[in-house]
């Protein structure tokens, strides 16, 4: 149920944008991270850090796509947010006398103090392994838009490319890579970290298992 949650804005994000566009996308995720933070409020109690973060840099990177739009700031974020976690899990086996994944889920499993080392190392590094593919499809994203408004006088830099014929155009084969590229990015945010993460947390289940049978047994 909380995967499920923590993924209902990325969601809403993919199927406003592919009915809407990108920037109808990006105040509909803002608004949907509002409601996510409200829901664990009422489940919890209290805000989650993760949450609050996210919203920030939502607001943030999103205020800024919005404001000029460019959507590079939008689809950095994704890294900016992936590194930012892979960073404050790291360096909190050097903070502390717990990491932060022991303090998050200590009381829900008792694992050896070298394993939760190891799964912090391992969730550190797979956060930065999403952030540096985010970048790769960013950069094709940009770098495909580029070069479509460089070859062409006539379309305005801040449309949107959802928006474009690109059979009415003269650049018709640049106008189809920059919208393939940008929805290939969409893709991704929805489809590559959602599938990416879910990957860590199976690898991590097999990986405790057998510590949380030895365990049981004692």
């Amino acid at each position: 149920m909380k995967f499920l949650l923590d993924f209902f804005p990325i969601v809403l994000f993919f199927v406003v944008y592919k009915t809407m566009g990108l920037y109808a996308a990006i105040y509909a995720m803002i608004g949907a991270t509002a409601v996510q933070m409200a829901i664990a409020r009422l489940q919890n109690g209290k805000f989650e850090k993760t949450h609050i973060i996210t919203f920030g840099l939502l607001v943030v990177f999103g205020g800024i796509t919005l404001a000029i739009k460019d959507p590079a700031f939008i689809m950095w974020k994704v890294s900016v947010l992936y590194v930012v976690f892979a960073l404050a899990l790291i360096l909190s086996m050097w903070i502390g006398e717990k990491t932060l994944l022991q303090r998050m889920l200590g009381k829900e499993m008792t694992l050896p103090a070298k394993v939760w080392r190891q799964l912090t190392w391992f969730w550190g590094l797979g956060f930065g392994g999403i952030a540096l593919v985010n970048a790769y499809y960013v950069n094709a994203a940009l770098g495909a838009r580029e070069s479509l408004f460089a070859g062409s006088t006539i379309l305005d830099p801040k449309v949107e490319l959802t928006e474009l014929n690109c059979s009415t155009t003269t650049v018709e084969q640049l106008c189809l890579a920059a919208q393939q590229s940008e929805e290939s990015w969409v893709n991704f945010k929805l489809f590559g970290t959602m599938g990416l993460t879910f990957v860590l947390i199976i690898i991590t289940v097999i990986f405790i298992n057998k510590y949380i049978k030895e365990d049981k047994v004692s």
